[in-house]
């Protein structure tokens, strides 16, 4: 039996790309490590016949690894961190909720607390609204609040999008997202009292100003009023 998957030369043309699938793995790869695309599992590097003496990175996948801040009124509260779990056909993403740890040892992990891993963004941004709810300046306030979260697709480009919103993707000034609310499940519910994510109030794919994620416990922002729900 072979000790190592088979390792696979990187895509020399796109050398940020998974030469399998094309999926967009790291931004710098580097000549002397070993790569795993979180999409199909593919293993690669710049010399695979030398993997053996390679350092093996596993999934670098900025999506799956970068850190995504979560805003409560606009200050910062905690953040959100795509998981990958599974390999290929059976590969998913998950979402996980993090704290910034505000207890007595904030250098303890890097000053942060794991909190839960949900499917879906929303509701990981549910389980920050309720700890914040709980421990937060007003404690077991479970009124609906506002979240604003980007598109779990990274589906930027719809086919009714236009070609100014197409530039303004690429500059950075819009993004992707929905906007919804987070209610409290009421008794006699087993999880009573934890917020959870209202589907059917989102509205997906809301073209909007970039850096609004978050949620929001009074007012939403101007250039999202009068796409938000009514709570």
């Amino acid at each position: 039996m072979q000790a190592n998957p088979q390792v696979i030369d990187w895509y020399s043309n796109k050398a940020y790309q998974c030469p399998q699938c094309r999926h967009d793995t790291l931004a710098e790869p580097s000549r002397w490590e070993v790569y795993t695309c979180c999409n199909c599992s593919t293993r690669f590097a710049r010399f695979p016949r030398l993997q053996r003496l390679l350092r093996h990175v596993g999934v670098t996948c900025e999506f799956c690894t970068e850190r995504h801040p979560v805003l409560v009124d606009g200050e910062p509260f905690g953040y959100l961190r795509r998981r990958h779990s599974g390999v290929g056909a059976y590969a998913e993403h998950r979402f996980e909720a993090w704290l910034y740890d505000t207890d007595e040892l904030p250098d303890h992990r890097d000053g942060v607390r794991y909190r839960d891993t949900r499917p879906s963004r929303a509701e990981a941004m549910a389980e920050l609204a309720w700890w914040r709810s709980m421990f937060g300046s007003v404690e077991d306030d479970l009124s609906p609040v506002l979240a604003v979260v980007a598109d779990e697709e990274f589906y930027k480009y719809g086919p009714d999008a236009t070609r100014e919103q197409q530039d303004g993707f690429l500059d950075g000034t819009l993004e992707v997202y929905g906007v919804g609310t987070l209610r409290a499940y009421a008794p006699p519910h087993p999880r009573r009292g934890q917020f959870y994510a209202d589907t059917a109030s989102f509205t997906w794919s809301l073209i909007a100003p970039s850096g609004l994620e978050g949620i929001y416990t009074s007012a939403a922002p101007k250039s999202l009023a009068a796409h938000a729900p009514q709570l």
